[in-house]
């Protein structure tokens, strides 16, 4: 039986796909037929995800981006734009966990964590909307967290900004929701990735999820694609949850 393939000829950019969930949806984008733009800091790593897309049959391109510096993200527009001609799909994913106690935040914390986790999902749906507004079609998942509505002890800059950028892409929905693009959010529990993995308080997180697990990359990864994908053609404006049960307690 033959399968068509969800994203089939989509250009897509997933940022921080060198890793965790960018990288779990950048492999699974390409599956379905998506031509893919690893965007990330470790190249190494950006070439051996290519690699092992292409050696599936799929399309894929590696370009090193700093997700905080402005020449990088405008390279890295430019580079899809001249490899494939168009943008049809952003995944904005890239970003870091900031744990403290509040009164031991810097305005260092501040200037770094807002810079990545936020402006830099400012700056692509930014540059990317004229584009799809131009070919009236488009499609921008905003990799956010459950923390953006859920009191985390510890994580109130994280907390601060994943929240705002949620809210910010209702915002951009109303906007463009007349002009074919579409802007909606998934918000993950806690994923195994790397920066869970070296964690002390993992354990303790994973006793917290009724479903008594983490999520996989590729978990979300799929939940993204729904997102990305004509499954979800009536959908903009909105937040999806994903968290083994944590946000039903």
């Amino acid at each position: 039986m033959l399968t068509t393939k969800r994203l089939q000829g989509k250009v897509a950019i997933v940022t921080g796909s060198t890793s965790g969930i960018g990288e779990a949806t950048a492999k699974l984008f390409a599956e379905e037929g998506a031509k893919v733009v690893i965007a990330g800091r470790r190249e190494e790593k950006g070439r051996e995800i290519v690699n092992a897309i292409h050696e599936k049959g799929g399309q894929a391109m590696f370009v090193q981006t700093d997700m905080v510096a402005e020449d990088d993200i405008q390279n890295l527009i430019a580079k899809t734009l001249e490899a494939h001609g168009t943008i049809d799909i952003v995944v904005n994913n890239a970003g870091r966990i900031i744990e403290k106690p509040f009164t031991e935040l810097t305005p260092d914390d501040w200037d770094q964590f807002v810079r990545l986790d936020a402006y830099s999902y400012f700056r692509m749906m930014q540059l990317t909307l004229p584009y799809m507004e131009k070919q009236q079609s488009g499609n921008i998942v905003n990799v956010t967290s459950l923390a953006a509505l859920s009191v985390m002890p510890t994580h109130a800059l994280y907390s601060f900004v994943k929240a705002g950028i949620t809210q910010m892409s209702k915002v951009v929905a109303a906007e463009y929701a007349d002009k074919g693009i579409r802007v909606n959010c998934l918000l993950p529990g806690v994923v195994y990735t790397e920066m869970i993995a070296d964690n002390p308080n993992t354990p303790h997180m994973e006793k917290m999820i009724p479903m008594g697990r983490m999520s996989t990359p590729e978990e979300q990864a799929k939940t993204i694609l729904f997102l990305a994908s004509e499954e979800s053609s009536y959908m903009t404006g909105s937040s999806i949850v994903s968290d083994g049960g944590v946000r039903g307690i």
